[in-house]
């Protein structure tokens, strides 16, 4: 049973559900990309202080974690250089490690940002390429790849870091561009994340520093996204945290309007006025944000430990309800389902 994740400075107890916030220093993040920026003009500047301010609610609201990007990861986002991402990122996560206690993961897959930022006081590395790209090549290795430079490796066992392995097919640029599997998405996302997680443990990575991603919405279709999340409990064979970012995701907005789509189809338009009518709008943030808590609760239940959220407080009262429940439940001797 996995119950903890040895971080760079610390231990991070996995007994119950870690929420992490997100810090987008970037001007074009899917969600909520240039919410910090201080400058008018063309260059993209972070107010500090506004990313502080965030991070404090993150905090208050809940989050045992915070993890700040400098690059969109969006599908279709266009790659930043490198010593672009790191004068985003570095200054955030100097501020952030600095005013709070909680620690901090950097979303990046290029070695030298991690190193960067690592530096500043980060103790984790969230590599959606799960160490694949190579600084030195300018490329991303291959799933299936070996014996390549494990740039990424490197910078984690030399600055005894955590780190985050998520699989992504492709690159952020063309990751869903027709993805296809030959086997069962289950399958090869099962036996990628085994063979990194093994990997890093052979270039002298413990292994109790290392966590899964298995990457929704990174190279995979609507219905893959949801065989993920259905077979989330079948990852724990695999004796690592389990960490999901399905946060505002597009599959939660396609799920939605299918829910719609079905709703019309049986049931015929109401010739009277709909005075009793409450709108329902699957692309707004208060609609992906209910639609993202109801999934940290269904992994939750699959025994996922870390959810990477952008609305800290509505998926920590989702829990929170969860386990009332189940407590209520025990209590009356009823088994759980």
């Amino acid at each position: 049973m996995t119950d903890a994740w040895r971080l760079k400075t610390r231990t991070l107890p996995l007994d119950r559900p870690v929420l992490v916030g997100i810090i987008n220093a970037t001007p074009d993040s899917f969600s909520d990309g240039g919410q910090f920026n201080a400058d008018a003009k063309d260059l993209f500047r972070v107010d500090l202080n506004a990313v502080v301010a965030k991070a404090r609610q993150l905090v208050r609201d809940g989050a045992s974690m915070l993890d700040v990007g400098g690059e969109s990861t969006r599908p279709g986002s266009e790659p930043v250089g490198e010593a672009e991402e790191i004068r985003r990122v570095a200054p955030v996560v100097k501020a952030l490690s600095e005013a709070f206690s909680v620690p901090i993961s950097i979303d990046t897959y290029r070695p030298a940002v991690a190193d960067a930022a690592l530096e500043a006081g980060a103790e984790i590395v969230n590599d959606v390429a799960a160490g694949r790209y190579i600084a030195s090549q300018d490329r991303f290795a291959d799933e299936t790849e070996t014996d390549f430079p494990e740039e990424m490796a490197d910078v984690v066992r030399r600055r005894g870091a955590a780190v985050v392995l998520t699989h992504m097919r492709g690159t952020p640029r063309t990751m869903q561009i027709a993805p296809r599997y030959d086997l069962n998405v289950f399958e090869e996302v099962f036996d990628f994340l085994r063979r990194r997680r093994d990997r890093f443990v052979e270039l002298g990575i413990e292994a109790a520093r290392i966590a899964l991603d298995p990457g929704v919405g990174f190279g995979k279709t609507f219905e893959q996204n949801w065989e993920l999340i259905r077979r989330a409990a079948e990852f724990s064979a695999l004796s690592q945290p389990l960490y999901y970012g399905c946060s505002r995701k597009r599959f939660l907005i396609e799920t939605m309007r299918q829910s719609i789509a079905e709703r019309d189809a049986e049931t015929p338009q109401p010739s009277e006025p709909q005075r009793f009518y409450e709108p329902f709008e699957p692309e707004s943030v208060v609609e992906r944000d209910a639609a993202t808590a109801a999934t940290t609760l269904l992994l939750a239940e699959r025994g996922v430990h870390i959810f990477r959220v952008h609305n800290i407080l509505r998926n920590k009262v989702a829990l929170q309800f969860a386990n009332a429940l189940a407590v209520s439940a025990q209590s009356a001797g009823v088994p759980r389902q």
